[in-house]
């Protein structure tokens, strides 16, 4: 026991004795590493700083210095400080309204500067913007458009010393936009069109709008440089065409006439210049060149002398400004008015920190000159910042190896915290979980999908035995065994149930109900008289319609002031066809549906107890339709009797006085006046409206009792006569025959 508690103990003291100073020499190592890193910390913030701030003030003076340097180079080629700062403002104006980089404006002075000599003043920098303007204008770079600044001014160079330099560019910039535009050329074809031309044209006397109007037009259909060179070879055989032709082609003054003047003098010669005897007479007189020239511009002399007109009245640059402006983005001309103001900004700075500068630059020449004066110390100097450098490399190798050592010691604390999860378990058994849950999950789908598969098979089977059965079915002698068998069960049942079947049908409810509603319509047809009952009926209807339609506009028009219209469209008489009572008849001519009657006027004095059985409808004075006979309900029961038509000076209907007796006119003598009375009783009248115009009981009772054979002579049953003085024969034999129609 002694000697294991000795042992224990033994162990214990080496331990501590080990992992004591240990522990410390691993403090230590952090320790430093941690004060390392704190100081590597605060000298890279020093010196981000340092770096950061030195990087600021370049980057913002960048611009200027860039611009600076640029003018530098302009300086270089003796320019003077005036045309200098003009150049500056230009390019900065320049860059604002067109989006452009100012540094390159300055730039592509150099090459203008170069070409042409004399430039004072602002008259380099108008040249210089007119070409950088021309670039934008026609998509060329400054460079190219630069020597074609150049190389037009030294082709004009009369005209723009004349005119003066600075207009002339402008108007010459102003032109060439123009032709790019109306021609459908580029700034690059115009420079080695005129390149080819050279001064020829020029020394002719051909005005600079012509020669860019006939060089546009035949760079249409050819390279620039080619359409240059035939236009040459058009002025070099000018003359000789003309003796050829025996034509002129110069003025007073020696000068080569228009183009146009031209080819309306050959055209007048020639003709059509295009055809082949043109062509062929051009070409001996002008050369092939020269033809082709003649010929190109002969086939749109339109294009041309509107090219012309246009281009003459160029007077400065506005048609390039105007397609410059059209291609700027706004976002690029922004960031170069950012860049300008960064320019100016800078520009205003660097007089400010050029002593400052040049007293840094100074003292760098002199520790340069120290340092070959004195070298010992030169290399005392030296080892000492190489010995501060190595020291901070030693430390900052430290900190990285603590860094890495405490990197690895965090994984694989890492793994074995992994290597000794107890949560394991969980983790396989949830796994074990999910995949018994995949499992069963694909086992069902697996079992829907048989069962979709056998489900599919049953219906084609299905299917199958459905065509089966239609093709049996479409078969005539299936059809022709199943209804024989089907006729022969029919009446095998019909034979043995009959009885049972009639009885239950004709005591069933339903029967019962149909018979019943079947002899309701059939009493109700009765009782509408048959079909022509109903047809009676409905086209009375229709004739109501139309008479009280007429009637209400005649009403309408009644109400007008002035107008008084005393007619209206009464009912139809009924057919006279009714049994005979034994009563003696009144053999009648009847009157015309239509006569022409004066209106009687009501006597002034009336006994108040006899008034007329009708109503009197008052008329106007003019030619009124005379009433027809109609229709009236009798006063005793029977067949219906025919009244008297309406008598004037009558109110109402009360008792008659007198009924005197019924006498039978004279027959008729000849057969045209039974014809007449037949078609006169077969038409239909108008007569006054009366309120008792329909009978009692209505159409249809008045259609069910005609239907007996009458006598086709009229037949009077009754005829009352209401008088107030004793009436003479005649008189009474007149009232009769007016009342009757006879």
């Amino acid at each position: 026991m002694a000697d294991r508690s000795a042992r224990l103990a033994f162990i214990l003291s080496l331990t501590d004795k080990i992992t004591a100073p240990l522990g410390k020499v691993k403090t230590s190592f952090s320790d430093l590493a941690e004060q390392g890193q704190n100081n590597i910390k605060t000298m890279g913030l020093g010196l981000g700083g340092l770096v950061g701030a030195g990087v600021a003030i370049s980057q913002s003076l960048e611009p200027a210095l860039e611009m600076n340097r640029a003018l530098g180079e302009v300086r270089s080629l003796g320019v003077a400080e005036d045309a200098l700062n003009a150049l500056n403002r230009k390019s900065l104006e320049f860059s604002v309204a067109y989006g452009e980089n100012a540094r390159d404006f300055v730039a592509s002075a150099s090459s203008i500067n170069g070409a042409i000599q004399g430039l004072s003043g602002s008259q380099l920098a108008t040249f210089t913007n007119t070409s950088n303007l021309l670039a934008k204008a026609t998509k060329t770079d400054a460079d190219t458009m630069g020597a074609y600044v150049g190389t037009m001014y030294n082709l004009f160079k009369d005209q723009a010393d004349a005119m003066g330099k600075s207009q002339w560019v402008e108007k010459m910039g102003g032109q060439t936009a123009l032709a790019v535009q109306l021609f459908r050329t580029d700034g690059a074809q115009l420079k080695d069109a005129f390149k080819e031309v050279g001064a020829i044209a020029t020394t002719a006397g051909v005005d600079l709008a012509e020669q860019f109007a006939v060089i546009g037009t035949l760079s249409s259909t050819m390279e620039g440089g080619d359409a240059g060179g035939m236009y040459k070879a058009l002025f070099e055989n000018i003359g000789a065409g003309s003796e050829k032709l025996g034509m002129k082609f110069t003025d007073q003054n020696g000068k080569l006439l228009p183009m146009l003047d031209i080819l309306d003098k050959l055209q007048g010669k020639f003709g059509d210049l295009t055809t082949a005897a043109a062509g062929t007479a051009l070409t001996e007189a002008f050369g092939g060149e020269g033809a082709r020239v003649i010929g190109a511009l002969a086939k749109d002399t339109g294009r041309l002398r509107n090219g012309m007109e246009q281009l003459g009245n160029v007077r400065g640059l506005e048609s390039a400004d105007k397609m410059a402006r059209a291609m700027v983005d706004p976002w690029q001309q922004f960031g170069a008015a950012v860049q300008a103001l960064r320019i100016a900004f800078g520009q205003a700075l660097i007089p400010i920190l050029a002593p400052l500068m040049a007293k840094l630059t100074g003292v760098a020449q002199t520790l340069t000159r120290w340092s070959q004066l004195f070298p010992n110390i030169t290399r005392v100097v030296s080892i000492t910042a190489l010995t501060v450098l190595g020291i901070t490399a030693v430390m900052s190798a430290l900190t990285l190896v603590v860094g890495v050592s405490k990197m690895v010691w965090l994984g694989l604390v890492t793994v074995w915290k992994i290597l000794t999860w107890t949560g394991f378990r969980s983790i396989a058994m949830f796994l074990v979980h999910v995949a018994m849950a995949t499992t069963f999950v694909l086992s069902m789908m697996a079992m829907v999908a048989w069962m979709g598969i056998v489900r599919g098979a049953m219906l084609l089977w299905q299917g199958a035995i459905w065509l089966v059965n239609a093709a049996l079915l479409a078969n005539p002698i299936v059809w022709i065994v199943v209804g024989v068998v089907a006729l022969i069960a029919a009446v095998a049942a019909a034979v043995y149930y009959w009885d049972e079947w009639t009885t239950a049908l004709l005591n069933s409810e339903a029967f019962k109900w149909v018979s019943d509603q079947l002899q309701g319509l059939s009493d109700w047809f009765s009782s509408m008289g048959g079909w022509m009952g109903m047809a009676k009926a409905a086209w009375d209807g229709i004739i109501n319609i139309f008479k009280g339609a007429i009637n209400g506009l005649i009403e309408m028009l009644n109400k007008i002031p002035g107008v008084q219209i005393d007619a209206a469209f009464g009912d139809l008489p009924a057919p006279p066809q009714m049994p005979d009572i034994g009563v003696a008849q009144v053999q009648a001519q009847p009157a015309p549906p239509l006569v022409m009657a004066p209106v009687p006027k009501a006597p002034t004095a009336m006994m108040p107890e006899m008034e007329s059985p009708l109503r009197l409808v008052p008329q106007t004075p003019p030619l009124v339709m005379a009433p027809a006979p109609v229709p009236v309900q009798p006063n005793i029961p029977g067949p219906r009797a025919l009244a008297t038509p309406a008598m004037p000076q009558v109110d109402a209907l009360q008792p008659p006085l007198q009924v005197p007796a019924l006498v039978t006119a004279a027959p008729p003598q000849a057969k045209a006046e039974q014809s007449q009375e037949r078609l006169n009783s077969s038409l239909s009248s108008l007569s006054p409206s009366r309120p008792n115009a329909v009978p009692k009981g209505g159409l249809l009772s008045s259609i069910q009792n005609n239907s007996q054979t009458q006598s086709k002579a009229t037949h009077v049953e009754n005829l009352n006569i209401t008088n107030t003085k004793p009436m003479s024969p005649l008189e009474l034999e007149n009232m009769m025959s007016m009342a009757v129609g006879g």
